[in-house]
């Protein structure tokens, strides 16, 4: 049953529902020649490494895990940001594994 003052509040369209926030994930990477910051706010198109924003193609995401997979600068490698359960970040290239940056 609704309670009346909610039905009215309803019906004007004054009722206020909380929205919900997107994650900002963000993890701290290393290469040979120096670290580098990886941000991704869940649901956007891009996630950054430092100030360079890499398109996002698709995201895997259950309870333990959660992958962005998506597409560097100029014609760069693929890459794949895991988040969870271990951070990391892979780059691809030809369909093959060129280089893996541990990230805490």
């Amino acid at each position: 049953m609704v309670h009346r003052p909610l039905l009215m509040l309803a019906a004007f369209g004054m009722l206020v529902v909380p929205e919900a926030r997107a994650a900002t994930l963000r993890m701290v990477c290393e290469n040979p020649r120096r670290d580098y910051v990886v941000t991704y706010e869940e649901g956007a198109k891009t996630m950054s490494a430092n100030e360079t924003a890499y398109r996002v193609l698709a995201v895997e995401r259950t309870k333990r895990k959660l992958v962005v997979a998506g597409l560097t600068v100029d014609d760069g490698p693929t890459f794949r940001a895991h988040f969870r359960p271990e951070k990391k970040i892979e780059y691809f290239s030809n369909n093959a594994l060129m280089q893996t940056d541990a990230c805490r």
